[in-house]
Protein backbone atom coordinates (compact mmCIF):
# COMPACT_ATOMS: atom_id res chain seq x y z
CA UNK A 1 0.00 0.00 0.00
CA UNK A 2 1.29 3.63 -0.69
CA UNK A 3 -0.13 7.18 -0.60
CA UNK A 4 -2.81 6.72 -3.48
CA UNK A 5 -4.66 9.46 -1.75
CA UNK A 6 -1.72 11.49 -2.91
CA UNK A 7 -0.64 9.78 -5.76
CA UNK A 8 -3.31 7.63 -7.86
CA UNK A 9 -2.34 8.60 -11.43
CA UNK A 10 -0.73 5.26 -13.30
CA UNK A 11 1.88 5.48 -15.80
CA UNK A 12 2.55 3.12 -18.72
CA UNK A 13 6.09 1.89 -18.63
CA UNK A 14 8.01 -1.40 -20.15
CA UNK A 15 9.70 -3.25 -18.02
CA UNK A 16 11.99 -6.46 -19.46
CA UNK A 17 10.02 -10.05 -19.28
CA UNK A 18 12.46 -11.70 -17.37
CA UNK A 19 11.91 -8.87 -14.60
CA UNK A 20 8.27 -9.12 -14.22
CA UNK A 21 9.01 -12.70 -14.36
CA UNK A 22 11.21 -12.72 -10.83
CA UNK A 23 8.32 -10.34 -9.78
CA UNK A 24 6.01 -12.98 -10.68
CA UNK A 25 7.76 -15.79 -8.65
CA UNK A 26 8.55 -13.65 -5.57
CA UNK A 27 4.77 -13.19 -5.07
CA UNK A 28 3.97 -16.87 -5.65
CA UNK A 29 5.89 -17.71 -2.84
CA UNK A 30 4.28 -15.61 -0.31
CA UNK A 31 1.89 -17.68 2.08
CA UNK A 32 1.18 -14.29 4.36
CA UNK A 33 2.36 -10.48 4.16
CA UNK A 34 1.55 -7.37 5.88
CA UNK A 35 0.05 -4.18 4.36
CA UNK A 36 2.62 -1.09 5.48
CA UNK A 37 1.85 2.15 4.01
CA UNK A 38 4.69 3.67 2.51
CA UNK A 39 5.38 7.82 2.40
CA UNK A 40 7.64 10.16 0.87
CA UNK A 41 9.83 11.33 3.72
CA UNK A 42 12.77 13.27 4.50
CA UNK A 43 15.93 12.76 6.30
CA UNK A 44 16.33 16.37 7.52
CA UNK A 45 13.03 16.88 7.79
CA UNK A 46 11.35 19.16 10.79
CA UNK A 47 8.29 19.68 9.27
CA UNK A 48 6.47 22.40 9.30
CA UNK A 49 9.17 24.89 10.19
CA UNK A 50 11.36 23.88 7.14
CA UNK A 51 8.22 24.17 4.34
CA UNK A 52 9.20 28.04 5.24
CA UNK A 53 13.16 27.55 4.91
CA UNK A 54 14.10 24.40 3.21
CA UNK A 55 15.30 25.78 -0.50
CA UNK A 56 14.13 21.86 -1.41
CA UNK A 57 10.92 22.69 -0.34
CA UNK A 58 8.09 21.54 -3.27
CA UNK A 59 4.65 21.35 -2.24
CA UNK A 60 2.20 18.87 -2.55
CA UNK A 61 -1.66 18.70 -2.67
CA UNK A 62 -1.73 18.06 0.62
CA UNK A 63 1.04 20.83 1.52
CA UNK A 64 3.61 18.25 2.71
CA UNK A 65 6.54 18.53 0.77
CA UNK A 66 7.34 16.59 -2.52
CA UNK A 67 10.82 14.28 -1.95
CA UNK A 68 10.21 12.28 -4.96
CA UNK A 69 10.76 13.85 -8.65
CA UNK A 70 6.95 12.74 -9.92
CA UNK A 71 5.50 11.29 -6.07
CA UNK A 72 5.08 7.67 -6.43
CA UNK A 73 4.44 6.55 -9.42
CA UNK A 74 2.46 3.15 -10.15
CA UNK A 75 3.36 0.99 -13.33
CA UNK A 76 0.17 0.06 -15.36
CA UNK A 77 1.29 -3.13 -17.00
CA UNK A 78 -0.63 -5.05 -20.39
CA UNK A 79 -3.57 -7.21 -19.17
CA UNK A 80 -1.93 -10.11 -19.96
CA UNK A 81 1.03 -9.29 -17.61
CA UNK A 82 -0.07 -11.25 -14.35
CA UNK A 83 2.20 -9.53 -12.06
CA UNK A 84 -0.40 -9.16 -8.89
CA UNK A 85 1.49 -6.73 -6.48
CA UNK A 86 1.77 -3.15 -7.09
CA UNK A 87 4.88 -2.00 -8.79
CA UNK A 88 5.67 1.47 -8.03
CA UNK A 89 8.77 3.67 -9.45
CA UNK A 90 10.42 6.21 -7.52
CA UNK A 91 13.07 8.40 -8.66
CA UNK A 92 14.46 10.00 -5.22
CA UNK A 93 15.77 13.94 -4.73
CA UNK A 94 18.27 14.83 -2.65
CA UNK A 95 17.66 13.73 1.20
CA UNK A 96 14.31 11.66 -0.12
CA UNK A 97 13.28 8.49 2.27
CA UNK A 98 10.73 6.56 1.20
CA UNK A 99 9.10 5.51 4.90
CA UNK A 100 6.18 3.53 6.66
CA UNK A 101 5.00 3.21 10.24
CA UNK A 102 5.73 -0.59 10.52
CA UNK A 103 3.13 -3.70 11.72
CA UNK A 104 4.18 -7.06 11.26
CA UNK A 105 1.01 -8.20 11.27
CA UNK A 106 0.08 -10.59 8.33
CA UNK A 107 -2.47 -11.48 6.40
CA UNK A 108 -3.34 -14.11 3.32
CA UNK A 109 -2.88 -12.37 -0.22
CA UNK A 110 -6.11 -11.94 -0.89
CA UNK A 111 -6.93 -10.21 2.26
CA UNK A 112 -3.97 -7.43 0.89
CA UNK A 113 -5.54 -7.40 -2.43
CA UNK A 114 -9.11 -6.43 -0.95
CA UNK A 115 -7.51 -4.05 1.31
CA UNK A 116 -5.36 -2.30 -1.42
CA UNK A 117 -8.85 -2.23 -3.94
CA UNK A 118 -10.38 -0.15 -1.02
CA UNK A 119 -8.06 1.87 -0.34
CA UNK A 120 -8.09 3.04 -3.95
CA UNK A 121 -11.36 3.57 -4.74
CA UNK A 122 -11.47 5.67 -1.15
CA UNK A 123 -8.26 7.73 -2.83
CA UNK A 124 -10.35 7.91 -5.69
CA UNK A 125 -13.27 9.48 -4.24
CA UNK A 126 -10.85 12.13 -2.69
CA UNK A 127 -9.30 12.85 -5.76
CA UNK A 128 -12.39 13.77 -7.16
CA UNK A 129 -13.06 16.35 -4.56
CA UNK A 130 -13.57 20.29 -6.39
CA UNK A 131 -12.55 21.82 -3.62
CA UNK A 132 -9.00 21.99 -2.70
CA UNK A 133 -9.10 22.63 1.24
CA UNK A 134 -11.38 19.99 1.48
CA UNK A 135 -9.05 17.43 -0.82
CA UNK A 136 -6.31 18.91 1.07
CA UNK A 137 -8.59 18.00 4.82
CA UNK A 138 -9.73 14.53 3.52
CA UNK A 139 -5.72 13.32 2.37
CA UNK A 140 -4.03 14.34 6.24
CA UNK A 141 -7.12 12.18 7.68
CA UNK A 142 -6.69 9.06 5.33
CA UNK A 143 -3.28 9.59 6.43
CA UNK A 144 -3.96 9.51 9.46
CA UNK A 145 -6.32 7.09 9.92
CA UNK A 146 -3.60 4.66 8.40
CA UNK A 147 -0.71 5.27 10.34
CA UNK A 148 -3.57 4.53 13.28
CA UNK A 149 -4.78 1.75 12.30
CA UNK A 150 -1.36 0.33 11.70
CA UNK A 151 -0.08 1.18 15.18
CA UNK A 152 -3.63 -0.30 16.82
CA UNK A 153 -3.36 -3.19 14.66
CA UNK A 154 0.37 -4.29 16.09
CA UNK A 155 1.08 -7.74 17.43
CA UNK A 156 -2.45 -8.65 17.28
CA UNK A 157 -2.29 -12.36 15.53
CA UNK A 158 -0.11 -15.27 16.35
CA UNK A 159 1.81 -15.62 13.24
CA UNK A 160 5.59 -14.46 13.45
CA UNK A 161 6.74 -13.12 9.42
CA UNK A 162 10.46 -15.02 8.42
CA UNK A 163 11.46 -11.37 7.46
CA UNK A 164 11.01 -8.64 5.98
CA UNK A 165 11.20 -8.77 2.01
CA UNK A 166 12.45 -5.87 -0.13
CA UNK A 167 12.49 -6.19 -3.65
CA UNK A 168 13.91 -4.03 -6.45
CA UNK A 169 14.86 -3.56 -10.20
CA UNK A 170 17.49 -1.61 -10.36
CA UNK A 171 17.66 -0.46 -14.12
CA UNK A 172 21.19 1.45 -13.99
CA UNK A 173 24.76 0.33 -14.61
CA UNK A 174 26.14 0.71 -11.56
CA UNK A 175 25.31 -0.70 -8.02
CA UNK A 176 22.72 1.74 -6.12
CA UNK A 177 22.78 1.47 -1.76
CA UNK A 178 19.82 1.86 0.07
CA UNK A 179 20.12 1.91 3.32
CA UNK A 180 17.41 0.30 5.74
CA UNK A 181 16.84 2.10 9.06
CA UNK A 182 14.58 0.07 11.54
CA UNK A 183 13.59 1.79 14.86
CA UNK A 184 11.10 2.03 17.54
CA UNK A 185 8.79 5.26 18.08
CA UNK A 186 9.25 5.95 21.42
CA UNK A 187 13.20 7.29 22.42
CA UNK A 188 12.68 4.82 25.49
CA UNK A 189 12.77 1.70 23.04
CA UNK A 190 14.83 2.61 20.51
CA UNK A 191 18.02 1.37 21.44
CA UNK A 192 20.41 0.75 18.70
CA UNK A 193 18.37 0.96 15.52
CA UNK A 194 18.41 -2.14 12.99
CA UNK A 195 20.77 -1.28 9.99
CA UNK A 196 21.53 -2.58 7.11
CA UNK A 197 22.82 -1.70 3.64
CA UNK A 198 20.63 -3.35 0.31
CA UNK A 199 23.60 -3.58 -2.25
CA UNK A 200 21.14 -3.24 -5.49
CA UNK A 201 22.91 -4.69 -8.32
CA UNK A 202 22.20 -3.95 -12.10
CA UNK A 203 18.91 -5.92 -12.73
CA UNK A 204 15.96 -7.64 -10.67
CA UNK A 205 17.09 -7.35 -6.53
CA UNK A 206 15.52 -9.66 -4.08
CA UNK A 207 16.34 -9.32 0.05
CA UNK A 208 14.80 -11.39 2.67
CA UNK A 209 15.79 -9.59 6.14
CA UNK A 210 15.28 -12.41 9.16
CA UNK A 211 12.84 -11.22 11.24
CA UNK A 212 14.97 -12.91 14.03
CA UNK A 213 17.45 -9.74 13.27
CA UNK A 214 15.35 -7.49 13.57
CA UNK A 215 13.75 -8.11 16.46
CA UNK A 216 17.66 -8.44 18.28
CA UNK A 217 17.32 -4.20 17.82
CA UNK A 218 13.61 -3.33 17.99
CA UNK A 219 10.68 -3.86 20.12
CA UNK A 220 8.19 -5.41 17.61
CA UNK A 221 5.08 -5.03 19.48
CA UNK A 222 5.69 -1.37 19.95
CA UNK A 223 5.11 1.18 17.57
CA UNK A 224 8.70 1.33 14.99
CA UNK A 225 9.26 3.07 11.90
CA UNK A 226 10.78 1.95 8.80
CA UNK A 227 13.13 3.83 6.31
CA UNK A 228 14.90 3.15 3.06
CA UNK A 229 17.42 5.61 2.32
CA UNK A 230 19.34 6.23 -0.83
CA UNK A 231 22.74 6.62 -0.54
CA UNK A 232 23.81 7.12 -3.76
CA UNK A 233 20.70 7.84 -5.58
CA UNK A 234 19.94 11.03 -7.65
CA UNK A 235 17.11 12.33 -9.16
CA UNK A 236 17.79 10.74 -12.93
CA UNK A 237 18.13 7.22 -11.44
CA UNK A 238 14.79 5.49 -11.11
CA UNK A 239 14.09 2.61 -8.99
CA UNK A 240 11.07 0.40 -9.29
CA UNK A 241 9.81 -1.47 -6.26
CA UNK A 242 7.55 -4.48 -6.32
CA UNK A 243 7.13 -6.16 -2.43
CA UNK A 244 8.49 -4.06 0.76
CA UNK A 245 6.64 -6.21 3.21
CA UNK A 246 7.04 -8.39 6.21
CA UNK A 247 5.90 -11.75 5.07
CA UNK A 248 5.60 -15.64 5.23
CA UNK A 249 7.04 -17.62 2.51
CA UNK A 250 5.74 -21.07 1.52
CA UNK A 251 7.41 -24.02 2.76
CA UNK A 252 9.10 -24.83 -0.35
CA UNK A 253 10.46 -21.08 -0.53
CA UNK A 254 12.05 -21.79 3.49
CA UNK A 255 15.57 -23.21 3.25
CA UNK A 256 15.40 -26.33 5.62
CA UNK A 257 18.68 -26.52 6.48
CA UNK A 258 19.78 -27.57 10.08
CA UNK A 259 23.02 -26.03 11.54
CA UNK A 260 25.59 -29.34 12.39
CA UNK A 261 25.63 -28.55 16.17
CA UNK A 262 22.83 -28.56 18.00
CA UNK A 263 23.07 -25.47 20.43
CA UNK A 264 19.20 -25.60 22.28
CA UNK A 265 17.27 -28.00 23.02
CA UNK A 266 13.77 -27.03 23.26
CA UNK A 267 11.25 -29.17 25.62
CA UNK A 268 7.75 -30.00 25.46
CA UNK A 269 6.06 -30.86 28.98
CA UNK A 270 3.32 -32.99 29.17
CA UNK A 271 4.51 -36.75 28.24
CA UNK A 272 7.82 -35.21 27.48
CA UNK A 273 9.51 -34.10 30.33
CA UNK A 274 6.54 -35.94 32.80
CA UNK A 275 4.18 -38.76 32.47
CA UNK A 276 0.56 -37.01 32.67
CA UNK A 277 -0.63 -33.74 31.47
CA UNK A 278 -0.67 -31.19 34.19
CA UNK A 279 -4.03 -29.64 33.96
CA UNK A 280 -5.72 -32.75 33.94
CA UNK A 281 -3.76 -34.39 36.48
CA UNK A 282 -2.53 -31.87 38.37
CA UNK A 283 1.72 -31.47 39.57
CA UNK A 284 1.11 -34.09 42.24
CA UNK A 285 -0.22 -36.64 39.90
CA UNK A 286 2.39 -36.28 37.53
CA UNK A 287 5.62 -38.31 37.14
CA UNK A 288 9.05 -37.84 35.73
CA UNK A 289 10.55 -39.58 32.70
CA UNK A 290 12.83 -42.12 33.54
CA UNK A 291 16.90 -40.40 33.80
CA UNK A 292 15.11 -37.26 32.67
CA UNK A 293 17.29 -35.28 35.19
CA UNK A 294 20.69 -36.61 34.39
CA UNK A 295 20.01 -36.08 30.43
CA UNK A 296 19.31 -32.77 31.04
CA UNK A 297 22.34 -32.17 32.88
CA UNK A 298 24.49 -33.98 30.94
CA UNK A 299 23.35 -31.67 28.07
CA UNK A 300 24.24 -28.71 30.52
CA UNK A 301 27.81 -29.96 30.47
CA UNK A 302 28.03 -30.23 27.03
CA UNK A 303 27.08 -26.55 26.71
CA UNK A 304 24.15 -26.68 25.49
CA UNK A 305 21.10 -24.83 26.61
CA UNK A 306 17.44 -26.47 27.24
CA UNK A 307 14.57 -24.38 27.10
CA UNK A 308 10.47 -24.85 26.81
CA UNK A 309 7.86 -24.65 24.54
CA UNK A 310 4.74 -26.06 26.06
CA UNK A 311 0.91 -25.08 25.31
CA UNK A 312 0.40 -24.84 29.40
CA UNK A 313 -0.85 -22.26 31.59
CA UNK A 314 2.56 -20.74 32.83
CA UNK A 315 1.87 -20.50 36.31
CA UNK A 316 0.90 -24.00 37.08
CA UNK A 317 3.73 -24.83 34.51
CA UNK A 318 6.54 -22.94 37.08
CA UNK A 319 4.96 -24.44 39.69
CA UNK A 320 5.60 -27.91 38.61
CA UNK A 321 9.16 -27.34 37.20
CA UNK A 322 9.75 -25.89 40.92
CA UNK A 323 7.89 -28.92 42.55
CA UNK A 324 10.31 -31.37 40.56
CA UNK A 325 13.02 -29.08 41.11
CA UNK A 326 14.08 -28.41 37.31
CA UNK A 327 12.96 -24.89 37.01
CA UNK A 328 16.96 -23.78 36.97
CA UNK A 329 17.31 -25.96 34.00
CA UNK A 330 15.65 -23.79 31.39
CA UNK A 331 16.10 -20.23 29.99
CA UNK A 332 13.62 -19.10 28.35
CA UNK A 333 10.83 -20.88 28.21
CA UNK A 334 7.63 -20.24 26.65
CA UNK A 335 4.49 -21.28 28.35
CA UNK A 336 1.32 -20.12 26.50
CA UNK A 337 -1.27 -21.47 24.17
CA UNK A 338 -0.24 -19.92 21.22
CA UNK A 339 1.34 -22.13 18.16
CA UNK A 340 4.81 -23.60 19.25
CA UNK A 341 6.43 -22.62 15.81
CA UNK A 342 5.96 -19.26 17.51
CA UNK A 343 7.31 -19.80 20.68
CA UNK A 344 10.49 -21.65 19.06
CA UNK A 345 11.50 -18.87 17.18
CA UNK A 346 11.67 -16.51 19.92
CA UNK A 347 13.28 -18.96 22.11
CA UNK A 348 16.21 -18.76 19.02
CA UNK A 349 15.91 -14.49 19.08
CA UNK A 350 16.02 -14.32 23.14
CA UNK A 351 19.37 -16.51 22.87
CA UNK A 352 20.27 -14.63 19.90
CA UNK A 353 21.43 -17.63 17.58
CA UNK A 354 19.88 -19.16 14.83
CA UNK A 355 16.69 -21.52 14.81
CA UNK A 356 18.38 -23.98 12.42
CA UNK A 357 20.78 -25.02 15.68
CA UNK A 358 17.53 -25.60 17.85
CA UNK A 359 16.12 -29.15 18.67
CA UNK A 360 12.12 -29.47 19.33
CA UNK A 361 11.36 -32.79 21.77
CA UNK A 362 7.27 -33.37 21.75
CA UNK A 363 5.12 -35.93 22.04
CA UNK A 364 2.39 -34.95 19.69
CA UNK A 365 3.00 -35.42 16.01
CA UNK A 366 0.67 -32.75 15.71
CA UNK A 367 2.59 -30.16 17.03
CA UNK A 368 5.70 -31.52 15.62
CA UNK A 369 4.59 -31.18 12.50
CA UNK A 370 2.87 -27.48 12.90
CA UNK A 371 6.60 -26.88 13.70
CA UNK A 372 8.19 -28.60 10.59
CA UNK A 373 5.29 -27.00 8.52
CA UNK A 374 6.62 -23.06 9.46
CA UNK A 375 10.30 -24.06 10.59
CA UNK A 376 11.60 -26.78 8.65
CA UNK A 377 15.04 -25.74 9.72
CA UNK A 378 14.48 -27.34 13.56
CA UNK A 379 15.44 -30.44 14.49
CA UNK A 380 12.51 -32.76 15.58
CA UNK A 381 12.14 -35.15 18.05
CA UNK A 382 9.33 -37.66 18.54
CA UNK A 383 9.60 -37.72 23.19
CA UNK A 384 9.22 -41.45 22.75
CA UNK A 385 12.78 -41.32 21.62
CA UNK A 386 14.01 -39.07 24.70
CA UNK A 387 16.35 -41.35 26.43
CA UNK A 388 18.43 -41.34 22.71
CA UNK A 389 19.15 -37.39 22.58
CA UNK A 390 22.54 -37.94 23.91
CA UNK A 391 23.79 -40.26 21.48
CA UNK A 392 22.83 -37.75 18.19
CA UNK A 393 25.35 -36.57 16.48
CA UNK A 394 24.62 -33.22 16.78
CA UNK A 395 24.53 -33.27 20.49
CA UNK A 396 27.81 -35.02 20.46
CA UNK A 397 29.74 -31.81 21.55
CA UNK A 398 32.94 -31.91 23.20
CA UNK A 399 32.48 -30.81 26.80
CA UNK A 400 34.77 -27.89 28.05
CA UNK A 401 35.11 -25.33 30.77
CA UNK A 402 33.47 -22.60 28.54
CA UNK A 403 30.37 -24.69 27.62
CA UNK A 404 29.96 -26.03 31.17
CA UNK A 405 29.64 -22.13 32.19
CA UNK A 406 27.38 -21.01 29.33
CA UNK A 407 24.16 -21.95 30.68
CA UNK A 408 25.59 -19.24 33.83
CA UNK A 409 26.19 -16.57 30.63
CA UNK A 410 22.59 -16.75 29.79
CA UNK A 411 21.42 -16.47 32.92
CA UNK A 412 23.13 -13.33 33.13
CA UNK A 413 22.24 -12.40 29.96
CA UNK A 414 18.40 -12.64 31.22
CA UNK A 415 19.06 -10.36 33.91
CA UNK A 416 20.58 -8.38 31.45
CA UNK A 417 17.73 -7.74 29.38
CA UNK A 418 15.04 -7.48 32.74
CA UNK A 419 17.23 -4.42 33.96
CA UNK A 420 17.54 -2.86 30.07
CA UNK A 421 13.90 -3.23 29.39
CA UNK A 422 12.98 -0.90 32.50
CA UNK A 423 15.83 1.39 31.70
CA UNK A 424 15.11 4.86 31.79
CA UNK A 425 17.01 6.27 28.94
CA UNK A 426 19.15 5.66 25.55
CA UNK A 427 20.64 2.32 25.42
CA UNK A 428 24.18 3.20 24.74
CA UNK A 429 23.65 4.99 28.29
CA UNK A 430 22.25 1.84 29.52
CA UNK A 431 25.51 0.35 28.24
CA UNK A 432 27.67 2.27 30.02
CA UNK A 433 25.84 1.68 33.36
CA UNK A 434 26.91 -1.94 32.91
CA UNK A 435 31.13 -0.94 33.05
CA UNK A 436 31.68 -3.36 30.28
CA UNK A 437 35.06 -4.49 30.28
CA UNK A 438 36.97 -5.90 27.16
CA UNK A 439 40.49 -7.56 27.51
CA UNK A 440 42.63 -8.24 24.91
CA UNK A 441 45.17 -10.82 25.44
CA UNK A 442 47.32 -12.95 23.20
CA UNK A 443 46.76 -16.35 21.84
CA UNK A 444 48.15 -18.87 24.25
CA UNK A 445 48.28 -22.47 24.66
CA UNK A 446 45.86 -22.20 27.76
CA UNK A 447 43.10 -20.46 24.70
CA UNK A 448 43.27 -23.29 22.35
CA UNK A 449 40.26 -25.61 23.40
CA UNK A 450 37.73 -22.50 23.65
CA UNK A 451 39.08 -21.16 19.77
CA UNK A 452 38.62 -24.03 18.79
CA UNK A 453 35.04 -24.16 20.37
CA UNK A 454 34.24 -20.86 18.84
CA UNK A 455 35.60 -20.97 15.58
CA UNK A 456 33.07 -24.45 15.23
CA UNK A 457 30.16 -22.75 17.24
CA UNK A 458 30.41 -19.06 15.27
CA UNK A 459 28.08 -18.22 11.89
CA UNK A 460 26.45 -14.73 12.98
CA UNK A 461 30.07 -13.29 13.67
CA UNK A 462 32.09 -14.98 11.83
CA UNK A 463 33.43 -12.73 9.21
CA UNK A 464 36.17 -15.05 7.90
CA UNK A 465 33.99 -18.54 7.93
CA UNK A 466 37.20 -20.03 8.60
CA UNK A 467 36.96 -23.43 11.04
CA UNK A 468 40.13 -23.99 12.73
CA UNK A 469 41.60 -27.47 14.21
CA UNK A 470 43.23 -27.08 17.21
CA UNK A 471 46.46 -28.28 15.15
CA UNK A 472 45.78 -25.15 12.68
CA UNK A 473 45.57 -22.95 16.40
CA UNK A 474 49.04 -24.11 16.83
CA UNK A 475 50.35 -23.24 13.71
CA UNK A 476 48.69 -19.31 14.03
CA UNK A 477 50.20 -19.43 17.63
CA UNK A 478 53.67 -20.26 16.20
CA UNK A 479 53.44 -17.80 13.00
CA UNK A 480 55.75 -15.38 13.76
CA UNK A 481 53.68 -13.13 11.02
CA UNK A 482 50.74 -13.28 12.97
CA UNK A 483 49.14 -11.31 15.75
CA UNK A 484 46.66 -13.60 17.27
CA UNK A 485 44.53 -11.98 20.13
CA UNK A 486 41.56 -13.96 22.38
CA UNK A 487 38.77 -11.58 23.55
CA UNK A 488 37.27 -11.64 27.11
CA UNK A 489 34.36 -9.94 28.40
CA UNK A 490 33.34 -8.80 31.75
CA UNK A 491 30.45 -6.61 33.21
CA UNK A 492 28.48 -5.87 36.56
CA UNK A 493 25.83 -8.85 36.09
CA UNK A 494 28.77 -11.29 35.51
CA UNK A 495 31.20 -13.02 33.01
CA UNK A 496 31.13 -13.14 29.40
CA UNK A 497 34.08 -15.80 28.87
CA UNK A 498 35.92 -15.87 25.84
CA UNK A 499 34.23 -14.17 23.30
CA UNK A 500 35.96 -13.39 20.45
CA UNK A 501 39.05 -14.54 18.30
CA UNK A 502 40.68 -12.18 15.93
CA UNK A 503 44.15 -12.40 13.74
CA UNK A 504 46.18 -10.16 11.65
CA UNK A 505 48.68 -10.56 9.22
CA UNK A 506 51.24 -8.58 10.42
CA UNK A 507 52.96 -7.85 7.26
CA UNK A 508 49.93 -7.15 5.35
CA UNK A 509 48.42 -4.97 7.75
CA UNK A 510 45.56 -6.72 6.99
CA UNK A 511 42.73 -8.07 9.66
CA UNK A 512 42.07 -11.74 8.13
CA UNK A 513 40.34 -13.16 11.01
CA UNK A 514 37.26 -12.29 13.29
CA UNK A 515 34.36 -14.19 15.12
CA UNK A 516 32.46 -13.06 18.08
CA UNK A 517 30.29 -15.23 20.34
CA UNK A 518 26.27 -14.30 19.56
CA UNK A 519 26.75 -13.79 23.69
CA UNK A 520 28.19 -10.38 22.68
CA UNK A 521 26.04 -9.20 19.68
CA UNK A 522 24.38 -5.26 20.13
CA UNK A 523 26.77 -4.43 23.03
CA UNK A 524 29.35 -2.69 20.84
CA UNK A 525 32.12 -5.00 21.82
CA UNK A 526 32.96 -5.46 18.06
CA UNK A 527 33.09 -1.70 17.84
CA UNK A 528 35.38 -0.93 20.95
CA UNK A 529 37.98 -4.56 19.49
CA UNK A 530 38.08 -2.24 16.16
CA UNK A 531 38.91 0.94 17.39
CA UNK A 532 41.55 -0.67 19.57
CA UNK A 533 43.01 -2.20 16.56
CA UNK A 534 43.22 0.59 14.44
CA UNK A 535 44.64 2.82 16.86
CA UNK A 536 47.58 0.32 16.88
CA UNK A 537 47.85 -0.73 13.53
CA UNK A 538 47.07 2.65 11.45
CA UNK A 539 50.68 3.71 12.78
CA UNK A 540 52.29 1.28 9.84
CA UNK A 541 49.42 2.66 7.24
CA UNK A 542 46.44 1.71 5.70
CA UNK A 543 44.68 -0.92 7.45
CA UNK A 544 43.00 -3.85 5.32
CA UNK A 545 40.37 -6.39 6.15
CA UNK A 546 39.16 -9.68 4.70
CA UNK A 547 36.13 -10.59 5.24
CA UNK A 548 33.76 -13.76 3.42
CA UNK A 549 30.43 -12.49 2.85
CA UNK A 550 27.87 -15.31 3.59
CA UNK A 551 24.24 -15.00 4.35
CA UNK A 552 24.40 -15.33 8.26
CA UNK A 553 27.15 -13.20 9.01
CA UNK A 554 26.01 -10.23 6.41
CA UNK A 555 24.05 -8.32 9.34
CA UNK A 556 27.28 -8.43 11.83
CA UNK A 557 29.16 -6.95 9.20
CA UNK A 558 27.51 -4.11 9.41
CA UNK A 559 29.89 -2.90 11.84
CA UNK A 560 32.65 -2.61 9.06
CA UNK A 561 30.15 0.50 7.04
CA UNK A 562 29.71 1.80 10.85
CA UNK A 563 33.47 2.48 10.72
CA UNK A 564 33.35 3.43 7.03
CA UNK A 565 35.31 0.91 5.68
CA UNK A 566 35.71 1.26 1.61
CA UNK A 567 35.32 -1.98 -0.49
CA UNK A 568 38.25 -2.15 -2.47
CA UNK A 569 38.44 -5.23 -4.25
CA UNK A 570 34.99 -8.30 -4.26
CA UNK A 571 35.75 -11.67 -5.85
CA UNK A 572 33.83 -14.62 -5.27
CA UNK A 573 32.05 -13.77 -2.14
CA UNK A 574 35.26 -11.93 -0.48
CA UNK A 575 35.64 -8.64 0.12
CA UNK A 576 38.68 -6.86 0.75
CA UNK A 577 38.25 -3.69 2.94
CA UNK A 578 40.43 -0.61 3.85
CA UNK A 579 40.30 1.93 6.24
CA UNK A 580 42.85 5.17 5.34
CA UNK A 581 45.45 5.46 7.68
CA UNK A 582 44.53 9.38 7.03
CA UNK A 583 40.46 9.00 8.64
CA UNK A 584 39.52 9.51 12.19
CA UNK A 585 38.84 6.49 14.40
CA UNK A 586 35.40 6.15 15.45
CA UNK A 587 35.58 5.66 19.16
CA UNK A 588 32.12 6.05 21.34
CA UNK A 589 33.55 5.43 24.49
CA UNK A 590 31.41 2.65 25.72
CA UNK A 591 33.44 0.10 26.46
CA UNK A 592 36.78 -0.27 28.95
CA UNK A 593 39.38 -2.04 26.91
CA UNK A 594 41.98 -3.71 28.74
CA UNK A 595 44.70 -4.75 27.45
CA UNK A 596 47.76 -7.74 28.67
Amino acid sequence: MYETEVYINKIKEDLPQHVLNEFIKTYDDIKLMSSLHWTEHCVECSMPSCFSTCDLYQPRVDGKCQRFVEGIEKIELAPEITVKQPLLKISFKKWGVLATQANSELYSKREVQNLLNKDYKLSKTIHLSPSKFLKKKLIQKRYSVKKNAIIDNQNKGTQTPDGFLAEIFNPHDDIIKLGLVIRNDDVKYSKIPFQYTLELKPGYNKELVPFTEIAKRIKSNLAYRINLIPENVNRSKPLYFGITEFVKLNSRAVSNTKADKVKCVVWDLDNTVWEGTLVENGKENLKLKEGIVDILTQLEERGVINSISSKNNYDMAMEALDYFKLKDFFIYPKISWLPKSKSIREIATDLNINVNSLLFIDDSIFERKEVEAVLPQVRLVDAIHYKDLLGLEALKIEVTKEGKKRKTFYVNEEKRKTVSNSFEGEYFDFLKSCKIDLEIVELQDVHFDRVYELTQRTNQMNFSGNRYNKDDIAKIHQNSDLAAYVLKCSDTFGEYGIIGFGIIEVSKNKLIDLMFSCRIQSKRVEHAFMTNILEHYLKFGDFLVKYKFTEKNKFSAQVFNDFGFETINEENGIKELLFSKEKNIPNDNIINVVKK
